[in-house]
């Protein structure tokens, strides 16, 4: 009898040693799990779906230029692998996985009252999955011919020659889809290597929001803790800034004008001017009454597309503005931008400040309406270190972003740059 007493005691230790420490969180519960794992949930009960959101940090982290593709290859062959597609697909759900610059997401959206007879499916297909190599070699040349047939865009050519040119040195450098040449050699051996190295709890931030009961989240700490622990991920954001001035052309003779992007160190989530630069980003090139559509295309004519984007990433990002125009023109709308740029202290208003202000809050507010959307908000913050519930401080801070706050975040103007020109043949660059 004391030895049977002595063996509960120690089971019971152990079950105690796998649970969920829980934390309040926005109507809500955050779960810290001791595998290194953070668990979320959200009930959403007057929905009749549930979705499940996984953040696998790692994303072009975890690739190299001799490996480039292989997270988007692995997405592929994952999903494509294991019977979940088909039993959610049946069920009248969908199930996924794609690889971000920075994280592995996968995503499970299903009707609540399906959620029962798909999980243990989802469960195999994350904890213990099969890799085929029949399917491994179909996605393999479907990836390559869809890479190939991107080589004929010359929008994404431009776009991709950016992104290499502004971030050197950074795995941001990469496209997520990989090249021809890095894909061609990824074996399938490659495809499992990939499961077993960066599938680790402690890389996961999962998020559970909608119509569900308690029994789910058990079931997913229990899945997560069968996967291996790993240690806690941690991102190099070395070579992550532009240090000296950048500048690249490329003839591509296919195209009549140029493609322009012009770049400039911008911080990453965590920064106090985060949310200042989001707000000057929509003031500067968020539509046809921005400053860059307005003074660059109806008011000078030198272009006829012009916008600007401000990515979130872990580690520095880039604010960057593209444009279409002639390559003639080059030279004279990149010193109209930098014109822009430098003089806002003296040109922005406060009516184009609270009409940015609103813009952006309306879409946020619109971003977290579904189940899913909620979810993948949720895990992106929390993945970025800002909380899962940041979304709601998001909408609070932007309320409060004032014209001192634009004008901080527009010091990154004072920084150097990054220009990749995109321009026809028979095109001499402009002294």
């Amino acid at each position: 009898m004391k030895k049977l007493n002595i063996l509960i005691i120690v089971i019971v230790l152990l079950v105690l040693a796998n649970m969920t420490v829980m934390v309040f969180l926005s109507g809500g519960s955050k779960m810290a799990e001791n595998n290194g794992a953070a668990v979320l949930t959200k009930h959403r009960d007057f929905t009749k779906t549930v979705t499940i959101q996984l953040m696998i940090k790692g994303g072009l982290f975890a690739e190299n230029k001799e490996n480039n593709g292989i997270g988007s290859l692995f997405s592929r062959v994952w999903v494509k692998s294991n019977k979940v597609l088909e039993t959610v697909e049946f069920y009248g759900g969908s199930v996924s996985a794609k690889v971000s610059p920075f994280a592995l997401e996968v995503r499970l959206s299903v009707p609540s009252d399906k959620i029962d007879k798909v999980y243990n499916d989802f469960a195999a297909f994350l904890a213990a999955p099969e890799f085929k190599e029949d399917i491994f070699e179909r996605e393999k040349m479907q990836h390559i011919d869809e890479l190939r047939t991107s080589l004929d865009n010359p929008n994404l050519i431009a776009q991709n020659g950016f992104m290499a040119l502004a971030f050197k040195g950074s795995p941001y450098e990469m496209p997520v889809e990989g090249m021809v040449e890095s894909v061609e050699k990824i074996t399938f051996e490659d495809i499992k290597n990939y499961y077993k190295n960066n599938i680790k709890a402690s890389y996961i931030v999962a998020v559970i929001a909608g119509n569900f009961d308690k029994g789910l989240e058990v079931s997913l700490n229990s899945t997560i803790a069968k996967l291996d622990k790993g240690s806690p991920y941690v991102y190099d954001c070395s070579n992550s800034a532009i240090l000296e001035e950048r500048r690249q052309e490329v003839v591509d003779s296919r195209i009549q004008q140029a493609k322009v992007y012009v770049g400039y160190t911008a911080p990453d989530a965590g920064s106090d001017d985060y949310a200042a630069l989001k707000v000057l980003t929509d003031i500067l090139g968020g539509g046809m009454s921005s400053r860059y559509f307005t003074e660059i295309r109806k008011n000078s004519s030198y272009a006829y597309a012009v916008g600007a984007g401000y990515p979130t990433r872990y580690c520095s990002s880039r604010f960057f503005v593209s444009m279409g125009l002639d390559y003639k023109n080059v030279e004279s709308a990149i010193n109209k931008i930098d014109e822009i740029n430098l003089n806002l202290d003296k040109t922005i208003t406060e009516e184009e400040i609270e009409k940015a202000r609103k813009s952006i809050i309306g879409s946020s507010l619109m971003e977290t309406q579904s189940n899913g959307s909620l979810a993948w908000v949720m895990a992106f913050y929390e993945t970025m270190g800002l909380g899962a519930d940041y979304y709601e401080k998001y909408v609070d801070t932007l309320k409060n972003i004032n014209k001192d706050a634009l004008l901080k975040a527009a010091e990154i103007f004072k920084t150097p740059k990054a220009v990749y020109i995109l321009k026809p043949e028979n095109e001499k660059e402009e002294k």
